[in-house]
């Protein structure tokens, strides 16, 4: 196997792994969020200006925003299970980068889209 094939097999797989690891965080922040247990902080859940600015905001945006965080970390786990298998389809080298492209960039953006939405709905309900 040359090196350009050895990319071809391991460049999918390592987006695929970072795809699921992003989805799977995404979940369990989602999931604290969702139930008040995402504590104000500078690092996780929807950092805005106004979201900061009491504990009452933090956590009503951090609920507001927890069902857009799941479907954008869904949309990321099965976009990064599905990249690996590109590799099986049996695929010229041009097309496998290509469908790995593909489904990669898709899956990512799918994420930024839905997390987007996520902070709109955040910045509504902290404002409220």
């Amino acid at each position: 196997m040359s090196g350009a094939d050895l990319v071809l097999v391991v460049a999918p797989i390592a987006i695929g792994i970072v795809l699921v690891l992003g989805g799977l965080l995404m979940v369990q922040l989602a999931r604290k969020s969702k139930v008040g247990k995402l504590k104000p902080n500078h690092i996780a859940g929807v950092r805005t200006m106004l979201s900061l600015s009491s504990d009452t905001a933090w956590y009503a945006a951090q609920r507001a925003a927890a069902r857009s965080t799941t479907i954008a970390a869904w949309g990321g786990i099965v976009a990064g299970a599905l990249v690996p298998t590109v590799v099986f389809w049996g695929l010229e080298a041009d097309t496998t980068t290509v469908m790995t492209a593909t489904i990669g960039l898709g899956g990512a953006a799918w994420i930024l889209v839905w997390s987007l939405a996520g902070t709109s709905a955040a910045q509504r309900a902290a404002r409220d």
